[in-house]
């Protein structure tokens, strides 16, 4: 007696699968030169601010938290 199969098994699959096809062309435009050099900058921007962001984050921590402590003096 075979034992319960623990696992779906596609090597015996009939008919066979076709192979992917690929993709046709979307009928979406490419961005132009100024459109790229203006994406080019959002993304340094956003990649500046991911570095800067926690900095400055934690500098306004500190100077609240400084504030505070000067408040209850």
């Amino acid at each position: 007696m075979r034992g319960i199969a623990m696992f779906l098994d596609l090597r015996d699959q009939w008919p066979p699968v076709p192979p992917p096809t690929p993709r046709p062309a979307s009928g979406q435009r490419r961005l132009s030169k100024r459109g790229e050099r203006i994406l080019g900058l959002i993304v340094v921007v956003n990649l500046v601010a991911l570095i800067v962001a926690p900095i400055a984050g934690s500098s306004v921590v500190k100077a609240v938290s400084a504030a505070l402590t000067a408040l209850q003096r």
